[in-house]
């Protein structure tokens, strides 16, 4: 294949990846790091290639992480323990790998709110946990959007950049 289509193919990519933060089931900063990791090594790396690729990468690890803490900091808000942040966490964990990224998300919030509830007998907080990590993923959408656009513009200074 010539660049030009290697080019264009990694760019259709990253947008999928851009457009992906609002659809769970498809991998979204991942798919832009791995359109880029691709484009580096069927393409070219170039002499600025390898820096914004780190900082691609940079930018990649950070919104992963990111989506665990702001998801936490949602639920820690609304009353949720360490326990049910890291129970949420550990089930949404095990949903995305048995169930799709749909499953992720169900784990996440029906484990918060089954550790909650085991921890306090209390359907309500537990509940209210629930509903603040349901918020906190929910802004951890924001934060992955402009970390995706971050990742691409890196990415098209690569392309102009000598």
């Amino acid at each position: 294949m010539s660049s030009v289509v290697l080019t264009i193919l990694a760019g259709l990519l990253m947008l999928i990846g851009l457009v992906a933060v609002f659809v769970p089931i498809v991998p979204d900063l991942i798919l832009i790091w791995l359109a880029a990791l691709g484009y580096g090594l069927f393409v070219e790396w170039g002499t600025w290639g390898p820096w914004l690729f780190g900082g691609i990468t940079a930018l990649g690890l950070v919104g992963l992480l990111t989506e665990l803490w702001v998801s936490g900091a949602g639920a820690k808000m609304r009353g949720a323990s360490i326990w049910g942040v890291l129970g949420g966490l550990a089930a949404g964990l095990v949903g995305m790998v048995f169930f799709t990224p749909i499953g992720g998300l169900l784990g996440l919030l029906l484990g918060t709110f089954v550790v909650e509830y085991i921890r306090l007998g209390d359907a309500q907080r537990a509940l209210d946990a629930m509903l603040g990590m349901g918020v906190g993923y929910g802004a951890s959408f924001f934060v992955k959007l402009v970390l995706g656009v971050a990742m691409v513009v890196l990415w098209i200074l690569w392309l102009v950049l000598p």
